[in-house]
């Protein structure tokens, strides 16, 4: 004898015979078998909630309910490209054109090794960097992070100007991996938890002259 799930299994999820269907339910399955339909609604006996039934392949698809385990994904909130280029302007910032050439090229690679034996920084994608995150209760785009801590620090008496106008352009954990506004060429990596800044041995042009020749 054909069993039909519910196929609701975070409520109900209950197996249960054509005969425990209601006479109308019931009929309409027999029918509908007999004319090799694909698709038709019937009720659950035990959690009485609507649901979708192929008789063809005793398949039950849920259609009125969604799982609240299920998470949605939502797309990140993102800046316009007009706005967070008045956002750059505003904060005498700038993306240096050799490092977005790279990013908009096929030779982009998303992850960056800067240290041996430690965990590969996450390079922002073009469309990344204008993502929206909240950086002590304010918000500021990825690109433009560093500014948000930089005003934390200079609260502290530590000259932040060079941070404020730095772009970031990845991240590994806490750590952001950012192109030093001094020169618009080293990569520094700065680390929230201590405020501290680290050199490392990459430049814009290591990445230039080995992905884009």
């Amino acid at each position: 004898m054909i069993k039909i799930s519910c196929p609701y299994d975070w409520v109900c999820g209950q197996e249960f015979t054509v005969e425990e269907l209601s006479s109308h339910d019931r009929d309409f399955v027999i029918s509908a078998t007999a004319k090799k339909m694909k698709l038709i609604f019937i009720e659950c006996p035990v959690c009485k909630v609507t649901f979708s039934y192929n008789p063809s392949t005793n398949e039950s698809i849920a259609s009125d309910m969604i799982n609240p385990d299920q998470q949605v994904k939502k797309e990140p909130l993102r800046k316009t490209w007009k706005s967070f280029n008045t956002l750059l302007k505003r904060d005498q910032a700038e993306i240096p054109k050799i490092y977005l050439d790279y990013l908009l090229s096929e030779q982009f690679e998303a992850k960056l090794e800067v240290w041996k034996d430690q965990d590969s920084f996450e390079l922002f994608s073009y469309d990344a960097l204008r993502e929206v995150v909240n950086i002590d209760g304010k918000d500021y785009v990825n690109a433009r992070q560093l500014k948000g801590f930089a005003l934390s620090l200079n609260e502290l008496g530590q000259e932040t100007n060079y941070l404020a106008k730095s772009i970031a352009i990845g991240q590994s954990g806490t750590s952001l991996l950012f192109i030093d506004s001094r020169d618009q060429d080293s990569l520094f990596i700065f680390h929230p938890d201590g405020g501290d800044t680290e050199k490392t041995n990459l430049s814009l042009k290591d990445l230039f002259d080995k992905h884009i020749k």
